[in-house]
């Protein structure tokens, strides 16, 4: 799907709001992912738009008005300084789009010059913030840049920086006012530092503002504007800035690529957590140890009376334990470039309701183990020894019934005496032996409610350290699941602004318009 610079600055600028809010990125930078503004043309035919910048009192007002033939550009009676925007037109040049609130407009009809606007903008190294804003709002409109400076400010620091930043998004050329009252190695310095900032050859104009004035060349400059003025300029340089914006837009999100870890990063974080995990899990389970044994005893008294109670095995010492865990594993994700913020809104709710969940995993296997007392080899033998002392009384019931009713059909036939005082002890010692080995055994061998009161809370504790841990590792698992989605879409956003700066914009070398760009 093909884009433009427009519509992936809007996508950059969503994503890096909702990345911001959820804490995957630091900061947005707002210089990069600005939003292109409104054309100031709804038709692609348009003049080339100039601009006058530059510091205090170097004469960029004076420039304009002198292109202009009278005074339309305003600036300050006790010190020069420009407070608003000049904009210098064609009368027959509509700007539908033109927040006229914004400026001061003047008009000509110089069919020589109809193909440019021309800008006096407002000092940049004026203390008045609205100075500022204003500047920074309408570069994204502006084709060609006219750089003003004066022998005494050409080193202007704020100025200076805006050329370093924007240098690349626009058409430069150069001017230095008040020539006459400056030195050769002045210009000679000035053009050097031109040179640093990546212009190979670039065009300096040197005027003046008084008259007759030698090597005075503002005309120059005039006509230098007016022969760039072609759509096949302005299209260039539209083409040019929007590549060098993708461009550090791209760049931009290389670093908020960055600042969401790498994969390495995550492999040490999981590890570093199970031996951070490892280490907490024990000391808790120290610390449980010499409340057991009492905890048991008094549970198994509750049981018995049939009371309910409550285990509270985690108070205030096992919660300031288990905060410094998920504390280490914060700092831990901080030390490997991860985002921390993430992570922390997933852990949040775990530390909430970590008393809650530990609680109730050992109250429940504390209660199993009332109610299946013993192991499994011991709950079977007393089932069976349970059978036994049902059955075998039965048993023996029936064989002594049995020798009963045989003896006496026999005593019948025969005339003996019907059994005997021998017989009856021992049926009677045969019964109640029956019955009484297995409920001996019962008795015996049942566990006692202490015994599987105090094995269930051990078995409690060890499971619900163990919900604990995989918790905390769930939560790890869906921040790294987010942080999945997060790369998926930069990488989305890199590749289509990758796609806009493949076909480089071709400027012939020896033009003007290759020495005004860096």
């Amino acid at each position: 799907m093909a884009y433009d610079y427009f519509e992936i600055s809007q996508r950059v600028d969503l994503w890096a709001q909702q990345a911001y809010e959820s804490g995957w990125i630091a900061e947005i930078n707002s210089s990069v992912l600005q939003k292109e503004k409104n054309p100031l043309f709804e038709s692609f035919m348009r003049p080339l738009i100039v601009a006058f910048i530059g510091g205090t009192g170097v004469g960029k007002s004076a420039l304009l008005n002198r292109l202009a033939g009278k005074p339309i550009a305003k600036s300050g009676v006790a010190r020069p300084t420009s407070k608003e925007i000049t904009l210098f037109h064609h009368q027959e040049i509509a700007l539908p789009n033109l927040p006229l609130h914004e400026i001061r407009i003047a008009t000509h009809d110089d069919e020589a010059q109809k193909n440019v606007i021309w800008l006096d903008m407002p000092d940049f190294d004026s203390t008045t913030a609205h100075n500022k804003e204003l500047v920074l709002n309408w570069l994204p409109h502006i084709d060609v840049l006219i750089y003003v400076v004066s022998p005494e400010r050409y080193r202007d620091e704020k100025a200076w920086r805006l050329l370093l930043s924007e240098g690349a998004t626009h058409g430069w050329l150069f001017v230095m006012n008040q020539r006459d009252r400056g030195e050769i190695s002045q210009f000679d310095d000035f053009e050097k530092q031109l040179h640093v900032a990546g212009f190979d050859a670039p065009i300096i104009f040197k005027t003046s503002c008084t008259e007759n004035v030698e090597q005075d060349e503002f005309e120059s400059l005039a006509k230098t504007l007016t022969t760039l003025a072609t759509q096949k300029t302005i299209e260039q340089l539209e083409q040019r800035g929007e590549q060098v914006r993708t461009h550090t837009l791209h760049e931009k999100l290389q670093t908020y690529s960055a600042q969401l870890g790498s994969e390495s990063a995550l492999k040490k974080l999981h590890s570093h957590w199970k031996k951070n995990w490892k280490d907490t899990a024990t000391q808790l389970q120290q610390s449980f140890a010499w409340r057991l044994k009492p905890l048991a005893e008094n549970f198994a008294q509750r049981a018995m009376m049939e009371k309910s109670s409550a285990i509270n095995l985690w108070d205030d010492f096992a919660q300031t334990q288990f905060d410094d865990a998920l504390n280490n594993l914060t700092i831990d994700t901080q030390n490997l470039n991860l985002p921390t913020s993430p992570l922390e809104m997933q852990l949040l709710t775990l530390r909430e309701k970590a008393k809650k969940q530990f609680s109730t995993q050992v109250e429940l296997h504390t209660r199993q183990a009332l109610a299946e007392r013993g192991n499994a080899l011991q709950r079977g033998l007393l089932k069976f020894f349970a059978i036994a002392e049902i059955l075998l009384p039965l048993t023996a019931m029936s064989w002594v019934g049995f020798q009963v009713v045989n003896g006496y059909y026999e005593s019948n036939q025969t005339h003996n005496h019907y059994l005997n005082l021998d017989f009856a002890i021992h049926s009677t010692l045969l019964c109640g032996l029956s019955w009484l080995v297995p409920f001996f055994i019962l008795k015996k061998c049942q566990p006692s409610l202490e015994k599987c009161a105090l094995q269930g809370l051990q078995k409690g504790i060890l499971h619900g350290l163990e919900n604990l841990n995989i918790a905390v590792n769930l939560g790890i698992s869906q921040f790294e699941t987010q942080r999945v989605k997060q790369i998926t879409q930069l990488n989305e956003l890199k590749t289509a602004c990758e796609g806009l700066t493949k076909t480089p914009v071709e400027i012939d070398k020896n033009s003007d318009l290759a020495r005004m760009v860096i």
